[in-house]
């Protein structure tokens, strides 16, 4: 036997129903016989699952993927060559005078810290282009459990992560899958460019 286990919240609002109905002087003049309490109607997804696993999830994390091996293999060609250049700095170390040497040095440090710079500035680009289309795709698949928990009259949507255990009737992140990866099958990385105030 499967029990489903309730969040303290959903209990107080079970119990706020049965409240509401066994009351007349909440229901008005309304008899607590001739009123029914209005049925709840649970329903389940997986909405981490639905992102990771939908067609416009994966190819989402390919290109991530490919952009930052791109990244990887142009910073690690820079850091070659600033080793080279620390190498032949310090050879000249002897051949040129303390004024000359440290002028070089301090030129050397400025290019190490613009490419610090630069590898935050690749990081921060990385993290902004997989969480804005993962958005994108989260945004989509609420769209459709909305439009699924119409056509069959959920009143309540749960979020499978938050939940220690549910049956299995009362999931339908297949069904969420299946219509997001008909409807967006891939999804831009970046927002498109703003429009001109004068369009």
């Amino acid at each position: 036997m499967i029990f489903y286990h309730a969040p303290r919240w959903l209990l107080a609002l079970t119990l706020a129903f049965a409240l509401l109905a066994a009351s007349p002087s909440i229901v008005g003049t309304t008899s607590a016989q001739d009123s029914e309490p209005e049925s709840v109607r649970l329903g389940v997804v997986d909405r981490q699952k639905i992102v990771r696993v939908s067609v416009a999830g994966q190819g989402l994390r390919t290109e991530f993927e490919a952009t930052e091996a791109r990244y990887r293999e142009e910073i690690s060609a820079k850091e070659s060559a600033l080793r080279a250049q620390q190498e032949e700095l310090q050879r000249q170390r002897t051949l040129l005078s303390p004024e000359a040497f440290a002028a070089r040095e301090a030129e050397f440090a400025k290019k190490v810290e613009a490419l610090q710079r630069e590898v935050a500035t690749r990081n921060k680009d990385l993290e902004a282009m997989l969480g804005y289309g993962m958005q994108q795709i989260d945004v989509a698949a609420l769209k459709i459990i909305a439009e699924i928990a119409d056509e069959y009259a959920i009143t309540l949507v749960l979020d499978k992560t938050q939940l220690l255990m549910v049956a299995k009737t009362y999931e339908f992140s297949d069904e969420v899958l299946k219509r997001l990866n008909e409807r967006v099958p891939s999804v831009p990385s970046s927002p498109p460019p703003a429009e001109a105030d004068n369009q």
